[in-house]
């Protein structure tokens, strides 16, 4: 049994974790390298393994620096087979293509900086392409379903358990035999927190002799969620008050849908006007929205409930061609929002 480390290891992204046993291969994770320019070109290096020889690629979740580089590894030679939850496959099929597009813009944008300098064009090609994208999609095989044990070969099992960091997460128990020695190794992924809307606590985890933890928030206390969530209510009714608009920049992922879930409890609650106007401006951040509603068995019980009795979370699909969220809670008597 083996373990190494091709990214997130004294560093926060491109989360590439190696496990060698019982003469199979398996990845956990393949994410991007995010930051400066000198991370950028680190992700065309080599990955520091032969992605033709990896059997198995376990994705904890869908966030870019976990998932990222998943078109690369396919292009450079992986036929594996990925598997993670449904929530996690759908989340990164939308953000590996979504990344794709920026690669392919990226790139052209240099070429025409390199031509102005007289430098040839066809040195600058992107780290890879939307076709890359969609043939990665093709490696995705069977879904985890959390708490459900996966034989992936003879003395090789994978878990996942609910991570509550954002839809369709997870932690993974890989339990490894090998020569007569047996091991449970537990990887984190990102770990969310308990109290959130939406999403579901984290499971609690269990036992393993090795834990490989993510640990990039390790060393501080988050603030509480109640005090940011009257926050933003203060300053919504605060610059109406002033007769101005509220921007909101946000993750299209995971955050957006917080503060669309925030924003229909302060209507709900009074705590915010009824006739507040709510546009959503990113074709992403709406597909992600889509990908949310589709999957309630990630809520949480009481937002379960909420869903069941006919409320609507987040956004009308009729209204997502044009960005535009609809009344967010079902009553003839409140004033609709475009």
């Amino acid at each position: 049994m083996k373990i190494s480390f091709h990214g997130a290891a004294r560093g926060v992204t491109g989360s590439c974790h190696l496990v060698c046993c019982a003469g199979h291969r398996i990845l956990i994770d393949c994410g991007l390298y995010q930051g400066s320019r000198e991370l950028d070109e680190e992700n065309r290096e080599p990955f520091g393994f032969d992605p033709a020889t990896v059997d198995f690629l376990l994705l904890t979740h869908a966030h870019l620096d976990h998932c990222g580089r998943i078109p690369l590894l396919v292009k450079s030679g992986f036929r594996g087979e990925i598997i993670t939850t449904s929530a996690s496959r759908e989340l990164a099929r939308l953000v590996m293509l979504d990344a794709a597009r920026i690669h392919e813009e990226d790139a052209m944008h240099r070429a025409r900086q390199a031509a102005r300098r007289g430098r040839d064009e066809k040195e600058i090609a992107p780290l890879y392409t939307t076709l890359d994208a969609l043939d990665s999609l093709d490696c995705f095989g069977a879904t985890a379903t959390y708490g459900e044990p996966l034989t992936l070969a003879p003395g090789i099992r994978a878990t996942f358990f609910d991570a509550g960091h954002i839809l369709g997460s997870a932690f993974i128990l890989l339990e490894l035999e090998e020569g007569g020695h047996r091991r449970r190794v537990l990887f984190s992924g990102d770990m969310g927190y308990g109290g959130r809307a939406i999403l579901r606590d984290p499971a609690p985890p269990p036992h393993a002799d090795v834990v490989v933890m993510e640990t990039t928030y390790g060393n501080r206390c988050h603030k509480p969620l109640q005090p940011s969530v009257e926050e933003l209510y203060e300053a919504v009714n605060d610059t109406f008050h002033r007769g101005g608009n509220v921007v909101i920049p946000s993750f299209a992922l995971e955050r957006s849908q917080e503060i669309l879930y925030y924003l229909r409890e302060g209507v709900a609650g009074g705590l915010l006007p009824a006739s507040m106007q709510v546009f959503l401006d990113s074709p992403m951040a709406i597909s992600a929205t889509e990908i949310f509603r589709r999957h309630p068995e990630c809520y949480d019980a009481a937002t379960a409930a909420l869903f069941r009795g006919g409320m609507i979370l987040f956004h009308c699909r009729a209204c997502a061609s044009r960005g535009r969220l609809p009344n967010p809670w079902p009553s003839t008597a409140s004033p609709e929002v475009p």
